[in-house]
């Protein structure tokens, strides 16, 4: 019978740590976002379509000249070893530089199809994956396609992106969230050790 409270008070723990995770992976503001640029990329392509629309030039060499619209098609691709969670994973447009001056231009566009801003005004894109839960490693998300409007017809350079999330480890996530209870008293040490040591498949 002493068993039963035993495996009652397992599970009680479990289940506080379950929720707490879910706690810690709740999707925070884009601005919150770590910067997994270099890690997890941008793939940049011009997309051949009617991208050329709205009048303008363009140099021989392919670049973006003064066009009044374009569409880049846009893919990301996770190089790193680590899963990224899809609902985090957005592409901020970080920078579109004026050929002449060098200066950054982006607040002077129009970038229709963004969902939403940064606090610093910077708009983003958030990254489908076909209906996955992670981005996993070395994978690629589906493409999504960024559209620039151009009416001052500027020299542009091609947008800088960055891209934004938040890399899913869940090992070392269950073990954070159990220092945290035994921090504040939830759990005892010996009780953390417990629950880290054994299988949730294992009877108490």
């Amino acid at each position: 019978t002493s068993q039963v409270p035993m495996r009652i008070h397992y599970f009680s723990i479990v289940r506080i740590v379950l929720i707490s995770v879910a706690v810690l992976h709740a999707t925070p503001s884009v601005d919150a976002l770590p910067d997994l640029s270099g890690g997890v990329i941008a793939l940049l392509t011009y997309d051949t379509g009617d991208s050329f629309s709205g009048g303008g030039q363009l140099f021989t060499g392919g670049q973006l000249s003064s066009r009044g619209e374009v569409r880049y098609q846009v893919r990301v691709k996770n190089q790193s070893g680590d899963p990224i969670e899809a609902d985090s994973l957005v592409v901020v447009v970080h920078k579109i530089q004026e050929m002449a001056r060098l200066r950054d231009v982006t607040t002077e566009l129009e970038l229709p199809g963004s969902d939403g801003f940064t606090q610093e005004g910077k708009p983003f894109f958030r990254v489908p994956v076909g209906g996955r839960s992670e981005l996993e490693p070395f994978g690629e998300s589906e493409p999504f396609i960024i559209e620039i409007q151009n009416p001052n017809l500027l020299r542009l350079y091609p947008p800088v992106l960055r891209v934004r999330g938040i890399r899913r480890t869940a090992s070392q996530d269950f073990q954070n969230v159990l220092q945290t209870l035994v921090r504040k008293g939830v759990l005892s040490p010996e009780e953390a050790r417990d629950v880290l040591n054994k299988p949730l498949g294992d009877s108490p």
